[in-house]
């Protein structure tokens, strides 16, 4: 179990070390570190200098200045404290957290009330809390996201202060499911979609937008067994992914925002219908212009390949992929990015995906290629759980119902890479990689998961 302690024991740790030991203030720090952690104290939360350090009271005396300067509404001074402030949380989590102990998230909402009305303060307000937020977002509460609301339905006509409340409720949703909740209940998804439906956004608000709506779908919080992911992705794709796959088309010369679009929409499309919705707005052509375009991009054709995989889940638009010549431009993506392991686990998923219960398009693949990548980017990345895995399911469901074609993989010497593969991620890939050899008809030991013990059932009637 991890022990923590208070910031206040450790310095006064420190001070002991000082003054009883007459050691230097780096020597006590770096004593006082290898005590706790010898005694499995977690010292993420403690700063390591505070109590030395002739800045120490920087946190608090902001904070302090601050509050005053919200009651006598003295802002002009406000300005230069809010600077101060948010260069020392951007510091470490330490700082975070002895900021949000210390009354600043209060403080920094009373300030974001008291100013709404000046952008330039509101904005340095708005960067404040982000930085005091970011991996500390338990600090939010109602009056938080009462305050979010308020702001994004003042600030639809300013971009820039319309970016940075995004930005802080997006990091208000990371690793928090009960955030996620409270948000989404409070309507935030309304506000967004009307941002969205705006002619005029900017490129840069529609990308904080794309952002917030993946950061409501994550299911990232370990705190909780069940979350509303599913929920969230259904009832946003609901509302919409219409909207977002015409904004493709609207800005498809800016391939930052057409990226975070596509991810958006493949974080998003978690049910049957929306797989078909997106195809029969157009969706497919467009992946197939982002291919053609943006050759040597790698990360929109990362981004292609996500939402690829995602529109497989409708049979009928899994079929329409490969009839449509996307196959082989997924083998040439994975082909030309094999040194970038996140396209290429993205691509191996597509395959796998596509060719899940479908000889065809597995017979697709064979023909266009497939099988001496998959070989290749085994060779390249020999340790990479995320890369065996999907290169074992891809094996997989292009060998299952292709008995014939499936030799082609064993005459590219997958079999020592596969048993190699077992050898180095028993843990972690067993099953997977010893269903890829039982498919393709090699050797394999089996484990039995049940057995019964040998007796006689009864009949007690």
């Amino acid at each position: 179990m991890v022990r923590v302690i208070s910031q206040e024991t450790y310095d006064e740790v420190v001070r002991e070390n000082i003054e009883e030991f007459s050691m230097s203030p780096e020597e006590a720090i770096k004593e006082a570190v290898e005590q706790f952690k010898a005694q499995g104290v977690d010292l993420t939360n403690i700063i390591k200098d505070l109590s030395l350090n002739d800045g120490a009271n920087d946190i608090t005396s902001c904070i302090k200045k601050l509050s005053e300067c919200t009651k006598s509404k003295e802002h002009e001074h406000a300005a230069p404290l809010l600077n101060k402030l948010r260069s020392e949380l951007e510091k470490d989590i330490a700082r975070r957290v002895f900021a949000g102990k210390n009354g600043a998230y209060s403080i920094l909402l009373d300030v974001m009330t008291s100013c709404k009305d000046d952008p330039i303060l509101l904005r340095l307000a708005l960067k404040t809390i982000t930085a005091l937020m970011t991996g500390n977002p338990d600090l939010l509460d109602e009056t938080g996201i009462q305050l979010q609301k308020r702001l994004l339905e003042s600030n639809h006509s300013d971009p820039q202060t319309l970016q940075l409340i995004l930005k802080w409720i997006r990091e208000c949703c990371i690793k928090h499911e009960l955030n996620r909740q409270k948000i989404f209940k409070a309507g935030i998804l309304d506000d967004l979609k009307s941002i969205l439906a705006e002619r005029d956004a900017s490129i840069a608000v529609v990308k904080e937008v794309c952002v917030v709506l993946r950061a409501l779908t994550l299911d990232d919080d370990l705190r909780h067994d069940f979350g509303k992911a599913h929920e969230h992705a259904t009832a946003i794709a609901r509302q919409t992914l219409q909207t977002l796959t015409a904004l493709l088309s609207t800005y498809k010369t800016d391939k930052i925002v057409v990226g975070e679009i596509m991810l958006t929409a493949a974080a998003l499309i978690v049910r049957n219908e929306f797989c078909k919705e997106f195809e029969e707005a157009g969706g497919l052509e467009f992946i197939l212009d982002v291919f053609t375009n943006h050759p040597d991009v790698e990360k929109i054709n990362w981004q292609a390949l996500k939402l690829l995989k995602s529109l497989a889940g409708n049979d009928d638009v899994k079929t329409h992929i490969v009839t449509s010549g996307l196959a082989p431009l997924i083998i040439y993506a994975i082909s030309r990015f094999k040194g970038s392991e996140a396209v290429v686990t993205a691509g191996l998923g597509c395959i796998s995906a596509l060719t899940l219960k479908s000889s065809s398009n597995a017979g697709v693949f064979y023909d266009g290629g497939a099988v001496s990548i998959i070989i290749d980017v085994m060779k390249a990345y020999p340790n990479s759980v995320n890369v065996m895995q999907h290169a074992a399911w891809a094996i997989r469901n292009m060998s299952v119902r292709n008995n014939i074609e499936s030799r082609e993989f064993i005459a590219c010497g997958v079999e020592e890479l596969l048993n190699n593969a077992l050898t180095v991620h028993t843990k972690t890939l067993e099953s997977d990689i010893k269903a890829a050899l039982r498919d393709l008809g090699l050797q394999v030991q089996l484990k039995e998961q049940w057995t019964g013990k040998g007796h006689a059932l009864k009949n007690d009637q």
